[in-house]
């Protein structure tokens, strides 16, 4: 079925967006691009995005993978938030650090930590996952004493042993054991 002139005009254009895993005091965790794929026209799916209340799928820009939009901290519409550089976004009338986000650690549960990498002769931020809990854990050792003592339920017998034990064996008969 051919679409009408009129139809190809008003179709819904879905709203590109910013999405951010993690938000910290003054760093922002960053995924990349997609366009969010709710319900509505794109006027409505903005104002619900800037009020924090869009609820749907995002389809990622880098690779169209479709993710739920309840795995990110933030979804923001792409006019609202100023990229600088690579390093370095403009939102809220605020200036935040950019770690970039690798797609590896897009729907990761737990917290995300920075680490610094070389790109071009320039310093960036990557996300990685935080393990440091689990680190500890491995770390830390099941008991409070590390060392086990041994100790026999009977001592040891020996062939010149004067023990009553060993007298008690010889008096039989005048036989060992």
């Amino acid at each position: 079925m051919a679409l009408g002139l009129g139809s190809w005009l008003k179709r819904r254009k879905h709203p590109t967006v910013w999405v951010i895993k993690q938000l910290d005091e003054s760093l922002m965790h960053l995924c990349g691009q997609a366009t969010a794929q709710g319900r509505g026209s794109a006027a409505v799916q903005l104002d619900r995005l800037r009020a924090g209340a869009f609820s749907g799928a995002v389809r990622m820009t880098e690779n169209s993978a479709i993710l739920n939009a309840a795995q990110f901290a933030a979804l923001i519409p792409e006019v609202d938030l100023h990229l600088i550089d690579d390093n370095e976004a403009e939102w809220q009338g605020r200036r935040w650090q950019v770690a970039w986000v690798p797609q590896r650690c897009w729907l990761h549960d737990g917290r995300l930590v920075t680490q610094r990498t070389e790109l071009h002769g320039k310093t960036h931020l990557v996300s990685i996952e935080d393990v440091s809990g689990i680190r500890a854990k491995a770390e830390t050792p099941r008991y409070h004493n590390p060392f086990i003592t041994l100790e026999p339920l009977e001592q040891p017998q020996h062939e010149n042993d004067d023990s009553p034990a060993q007298h008690h064996r010889q008096d039989n008969d005048g036989r060992d054991g």
